[in-house]
């Protein structure tokens, strides 16, 4: 399933959580680690620079290249300590692009970066939101500051419009591995109506049965909980959900509807990602 992860720095903090995880999954499935530091590719810039600031600009690109390779060096040693395999990359060039480049080289299997800094108004950096849009990958994001680092939960929002669909059945895998429960689950959205207590009951009751269908549908032995919330949209009843029965991890899919944009995340998972209290792994439908 996973053999082999390209973890993508940037020196954040989010960075390097994101790195403890690649290394828990690293772990538990055997796989490979590869580490990639992209140094911005400054040409256009120091073309158009007098002879003597030229100089020292390009003094100060090799210098922050040899710095960033050593900061890899001292984790791959750390890593071969551990017993895991840790191969370095370091390139220049526009992040984004570099990633998919270095995941396509590598044929990895999961690409896992930090959230990064705020842009504009969206609380994902620049290039993780370019990743998560274009990445034909499952990508796993991560902010720093959670507590533990285990996998005993994960939730799988579902809208249901693609059955129980492979974001499912990459949860059912992982939880394999961690011995951890799945919670399976479908947010009624209400919106700003005031919708009658008996209607939204019957609401609840009919996406139940169509998940418990779904379930009977495929052979699985793991263990797994089927909750119907009601919340005014998807993405609150999610993150809501993920707060209140402290989740480890959250699976989804990048775009739940019933066509797939390419070059294009949802906002549901987008709000997800960005507001979860908990690292989530998106994949593209």
């Amino acid at each position: 399933m996973i053999d082999k992860i390209l973890w993508a720095s940037d020196g954040s903090k989010d960075s390097i959580e994101a790195l403890n995880y690649a290394e828990l999954l690293a772990r538990k499935f055997k796989a490979e680690i590869i580490g990639l530091q992209v140094i911005l590719d400054y040409y256009g810039i120091s073309e158009n620079l007098p002879a003597d600031e030229k100089i020292k600009f390009t003094k100060w690109v090799e210098e922050t290249e040899l710095k960033d390779r050593k900061t890899l060096e001292n984790i791959a040693k750390d890593f071969k300590e551990k017993g895991i395999s840790f191969k370095i990359e370091v390139e220049k060039g526009i992040p984004h692009r570099e990633i998919f480049r270095v995941a396509d080289k590598e044929k990895v299997d999961l690409i896992a970066l930090g959230k990064g800094r705020a842009i504009e108004k969206v609380l994902l950096g620049g290039t993780a939101i370019k990743v998560l849009r274009r990445s034909s990958l499952p990508v796993l994001t991560v902010r720093e500051g959670r507590k533990g680092l285990d996998i005993k939960r994960i939730l799988v929002p579902t809208d249901m419009s693609h059955g129980l669909s492979k974001d499912f059945k990459y949860a059912v895998k992982l939880s394999k591995e961690f011995g951890a429960i799945i919670h399976l689950l479908n947010i009624i959205e209400v919106g700003e109506f005031d919708f009658p207590l008996e209607i939204v009951e019957q609401l609840k009751g009919f996406s139940f049965r169509e998940l418990k269908e779904n379930i009977g549908k495929v052979n699985i032995e793991e263990r797994i909980e089927t909750r119907i919330e009601v919340a005014k949209n998807a993405w609150r009843g999610i993150v809501k959900f993920a707060e209140e029965k402290d989740i480890d991890l959250i699976v989804m899919m990048t775009y739940g509807g019933r066509k797939y944009k390419g070059d294009f995340i949802g906002s549901v998972a987008e709000k997800v990602i960005q507001e979860s209290p908990c690292p989530v792994i998106t994949m593209s439908p």
